[in-house]
């Protein structure tokens, strides 16, 4: 019974671990590859910007080119000429003043707007207040409500000191077809994985549960068995109940067969009374019935020296047939019946009349 207990607890601290501790490890699990996807997006960016800053540092060597025309007219020149966006563009100030937003259109609207006006987030302002001079470099920055990968970089021209940057909408470097369809594939991926992460122990938890109750079922089963195999023992070595040696049954145990016989509703069941003078010719029956009776006749011990032969789903004939090169002159054959069908019929008469002494038949008048 420990052992049973032993077995039980095991699987049952089995199923909760399962049952708790998978969800848990699947959501970390979840968490720590969404923590992964973004270092990727950063990685990406990261990548973008600096191609990014090569870029606007290629447009601060062509300002710097150019010392012989007035400062703004040469900066705004060559700003105008690149490409922009509301996606990607470039914005110059100077002391405070915005001087070049995207294009001539877009600088006349915020003519007159203060760098800190038009940079009004706080990683806006802090990213312009660090440019170095000289050096590009770059930052996540949000722009009317809309993050920018920024590159910027803070020069000298003409006596003054500008600040030039490049900005490009985040959410458009991202957007990359190649990349959305790597991502979205990678997600699939990770989700199929922690899916089957989570199904999978629960669905062999789930199995050993079976098989626990199956080999408990089993053992009960056998346990039952062998109660009932030693109780048959016990009966048998006190009571002397049946001779293994010629598979004979003592006359006590006929009724529980006869029991047995209308339970299982055992069709036909023939009868049979064999006379035997001797006690010799007994044992001498007995002995050849071993080699030519099988299992399903059955040899109980009657008055006298007599036996009471059950064949159990044999037609009489056929029982008949297998008595006859049994018979000699000490061995002759009685009373017999045939009971078609036990349930129906009472057996238990047939037996009372069959296992009693009454006409004798010698093997010349069965003949």
């Amino acid at each position: 019974m420990r052992v049973k207990k032993t077995k039980r607890s095991r699987a049952r601290k089995l199923f909760f671990a399962a049952a708790v501790f998978m969800p848990v490890i699947v959501v970390a699990a979840g968490f720590f590859a969404a923590f992964q996807m973004r270092r990727m997006e950063s990685g990406v960016l990261d990548v973008c910007a600096t191609q990014q800053d090569a870029y606007v540092n290629l447009v601060l060597d062509q300002i710097n080119l150019r010392k012989d025309r007035a400062n703004q007219e040469v900066i705004e020149e060559i700003l105008g000429t690149l490409d922009a966006s509301t996606n990607k563009y470039w914005a110059l100030s100077t002391e405070q003043t915005m001087l070049f937003v995207k294009d001539v259109l877009e600088t006349n609207k915020y003519r007159g707007f203060t760098t800190s006006t038009y940079f009004v987030s706080e990683s806006a302002r802090d990213f312009m207040d660090r440019l170095p001079l000289n050096r590009v470099i770059h930052g996540n920055i949000t722009v009317s409500d809309r993050e920018y990968v920024a590159s910027g970089v803070m020069f000298s021209y003409g006596g003054d000191t500008y600040k030039l940057c490049l900005l490009t909408n985040r959410d458009v470097l991202l957007d990359n077809n190649r990349f959305l369809e790597a991502k979205t594939e990678l997600w699939l991926l990770i989700l199929t994985v922690l899916g089957a992460l989570f199904i999978l122990p629960m669905l062999l938890v789930m199995e050993l549960q079976r098989m626990q109750r199956l080999w408990e079922q089993s053992e009960q089963s056998v346990t039952e068995l062998n109660d009932v195999i030693g109780k048959m023992n016990e009966r048998l070595s006190n009571r002397d109940l049946h001779n293994t040696g010629v598979n004979l049954w003592k006359a006590d145990m006929l009724p529980e067969f006869v029991r047995g016989l209308k339970e299982r509703k055992a069709a036909p069941v023939v009868l049979m009374q064999i006379h035997c003078a001797t006690e010799q010719a007994k044992e001498q029956f007995l002995s050849l019935s071993h080699y030519t009776l099988d299992h399903k006749v059955l040899r109980f011990e009657a008055e006298g020296n007599d036996l009471l032969l059950i064949f159990v789903g044999v037609e009489h004939d056929t029982a008949f047939l297998n008595v006859i090169p049994l018979l000699s002159r000490e061995t002759t054959l009685g009373r017999t019946r045939t009971v078609e069908d036990p349930k129906c019929q009472d057996i238990e008469e047939a037996v009372r009349e069959v296992r009693h002494r009454g006409e004798i038949y010698g093997t010349a008048a069965i003949s």
